[in-house]
């Protein structure tokens, strides 16, 4: 039987493999040209949940472990000075590429590839530095950043409450300022994603803080049991990922079309990506779960035969993830005449993908950018 030490390292090494997984999807449902064949792995992002929800999670896991965990020992003032640190680089990172973005959007603005939502009126300065500086404004393909900045700003309070053991405090305050959604004083989708999204980044830092002891209650229970609660969250992961792409995907067969089509109507509110309301936050839960195990399961060939491109992408997540922004906005620029057949779709998910990499190989700009 493997050892509690080896399993946890085991299992890091599957996070970034999930990670990089998670950073390619997002990097081609950005892109989005499709039909390529990536769709069959991808969703197109219209599934009723997402991996960027698993991004958020696994981030707030990595976060718990290094910053919750292994620093136990070692002054709170280490940890929260380093996370501080951590949030006012995001910060300033977000905003650098919101500004560069926009003027890049100003430029090609009569570009039908450009990306929508860009600031209006052109040179109006004034609205656009204090609406991007109090995040209120956001643009371009690296969105989540001034997300990432906000929870990791908060974090300092949830490690000190993780260390005195208040895990329970925390999952009720997080859950509380869920609640708070409906009422956020911005318009409601992205801008107010601060109080829903936080949930998971926190959820998964108490996940992370107590890895260690999560992972040695699982392995103490019975063979038989873990097997049939795999099994029983498998078993429903795969026949809701079924129906759901049946539902949104099927409503061009015959017959049962339009049924599919009014179903996936009357459902698509319950799953809302910026309100994660209950549905999708179970079905993301469940979801999640099953894509961890395929891949602790089959760690040793996905890692022979994808490692080379996901670990790189898992282990430079936040640089990957601002390096996709640049390569999609650009791409997007030069191939603007959407639909293309399904062979130059293919070959621009192609290239964004090997930009990416040989960015990440070359660790261009990595000493600029945060990893």
């Amino acid at each position: 039987m493997v050892n509690k030490a080896a399993a946890a390292l085991s299992r890091i090494h599957v996070l970034d493999l999930l990670r990089g997984y998670f950073l390619l999807v997002i990097l081609l449902n950005h892109l989005h040209y499709y039909p390529s064949g990536f769709e069959w792995i991808t969703g197109q992002s219209f599934l009723y949940t997402s991996t960027a929800e698993g991004f958020f999670l696994l981030s707030g896991i990595v976060l718990g472990m290094v910053r919750g965990a292994k620093l136990i020992d070692k002054p709170f003032k280490l940890a929260a000075t380093l996370l501080l640190k951590r949030s006012l680089q995001l910060y300033i990172t977000s905003i650098v590429l919101v500004f560069l973005f926009t003027f890049i959007g100003w430029f090609f603005v009569d570009n039908p590839g450009v990306k929508w939502g860009v600031w209006q009126p052109i040179g109006e300065f004034g609205a656009l530095i204090w609406n991007t500086l109090t995040l209120q404004y956001n643009y371009g393909w690296a969105d989540y950043l001034r997300l990432y900045a906000i929870f990791i700003f908060f974090s300092p309070l949830a490690i000190w409450l993780l260390r005195k053991g208040y895990w329970y405090i925390l999952l009720a305050a997080s859950f509380g300022v869920w609640t708070l959604y409906p009422f956020s004083p911005w318009p409601a989708g992205e801008y107010s994603q601060q109080f829903s999204w936080q949930l998971i980044f926190f959820t998964g830092l108490i996940v992370g803080f107590y890895w260690k002891q999560i992972n040695t209650w699982w392995l103490a229970q019975a063979v038989r049991i873990r097997r049939i609660v795999v099994a029983s969250i498998v078993s429903i992961s795969v026949v809701t990922l079924i129906f759901n792409a049946l539902i949104v995907f099927g409503d061009g067969i015959p017959a049962i079309g339009p049924t599919l089509a009014s179903w996936d109507n009357a459902l698509s509110s319950y799953f809302a990506k910026d309100r994660l309301p209950i549905p999708r936050l179970i079905l993301f839960g469940l979801w999640f779960i099953s894509l961890y195990w395929l891949f602790w399961k089959f760690e040793k060939p996905i890692t022979r035969r994808l490692g080379w491109l996901l670990l790189p992408f898992g282990t430079n997540s936040l640089y990957t993830y601002t390096i996709q922004a640049f390569v999609v906005f650009f791409l997007m620029l030069i191939f603007n005449d959407k639909p293309y057949p399904w062979y130059i779709n293919l070959t621009v998910s192609l290239s964004a993908i090997a930009l990416v990499y040989a960015a990440v190989r070359t660790k261009f700009l990595m000493k600029i950018i945060p990893r």
